[in-house]
């Protein structure tokens, strides 16, 4: 690879200047299996005296100047938003049959709670992972250590995506060279040269392909930049629409190989960026969780 890279911050100080204290604990993950094992299995039933809590259903008579908020009855769902968060966040920990009052656009709302209902949440059970149909996840142990592990990956992924932002912006690293702008843009084509060529795609299949209407919408996106690829013109192509995305990639694995110690060379592998990010994602992992 042409383009250099001079030198870059300690992503490791970078790393804990950013913090993980919102990484995802063993509550976060309990409540994921939770939410994915249950979605259309949670019915509501009556709250009897409960104190009221978000998720909680309710029905309310309110009364106001405001169109809105003037009802013999109203539904809502408390902590969704969806109706009015004033009137949500008063009705925690009210009981059926209180009232109480608030402010709304500089008008009083008054409410009563008439009715309110409770979620309930089914039995968590193998058969539910099973229907499922993930892959090495069978029952609920399986499925728990399945989640954990994504819910890890997904968080350690962003904060590397942040950490390796801010490296960007205080690295001193010269502009991608056009020959590894090309090279890069060249491997991404790669699969297109061997579709399209007329190696594997006769001319006639070409023509025919060309006369579908659902196929030329797909050629008019991807035929301006590979057209040179195809050999069916002269006109020199530098692929203008991927040059920024490729320019990216160069920078993101110059500072991914500094800080992975990594010779992946994006002019050479595909997916280079994808695979370094994916090296990094493991190691915040362990940095956050241990082991």
């Amino acid at each position: 690879m042409k383009t250099k890279l001079h030198s870059v911050p300690d992503w490791n100080q970078t790393m804990r200047e950013i913090g993980w204290n919102d990484a995802p604990t063993a509550a976060d993950v309990e409540k994921r299996i939770e939410k994915e094992l249950t979605r259309g299995r949670v019915t509501f039933i009556d709250a009897g005296n409960a104190p009221i809590g978000n998720g909680f259903r309710v029905t309310l008579r309110i009364v106001s100047k405001l169109p809105k908020f003037n009802r013999e009855k109203v539904a809502l769902t408390v902590g969704s938003g969806l109706y009015d968060r004033t009137v949500e966040d008063r009705l925690l920990g009210m009981r059926v049959g209180e009232s109480a009052a608030v402010t709304v656009k500089d008008e009083p709302v008054r409410f009563t709670v008439l009715n309110a209902e409770k979620k309930h949440v089914p039995v968590l059970t193998d058969e539910m992972v099973k229907e499922l149909s993930v892959e090495d996840a069978e029952d609920l142990p399986a499925y728990r250590t399945y989640t954990e592990r994504k819910l890890r990956t997904e968080y350690a992924a962003n904060l590397c995506r942040r950490v390796l932002d801010r490296l960007k912006a205080e690295a001193n690293m010269e502009p991608p060279s056009e020959e590894d702008v090309v090279s890069v843009i060249d491997l991404e084509y790669e699969p297109l040269r061997v579709r399209f060529s007329l190696d594997t795609l006769s001319l006639e299949e070409w023509k025919n392909d060309l006369g579908r209407e659902e196929m030329r919408a797909f050629y008019e996106q991807i035929y301006p930049d590979v057209a040179i690829l195809f050999g069916t013109t002269s006109k020199e192509s530098f692929y203008a629409s991927r040059r920024d995305a490729a320019k990216e990639t160069i920078r993101d694995c110059l500072i991914l190989r500094a800080v992975l110690h990594d010779e992946t060379d994006p002019t050479m592998e595909p997916k280079a960026a994808e695979k370094l990010l994916s090296i990094m994602t493991e190691r915040v992992i362990k940095t956050i969780y241990g082991g």
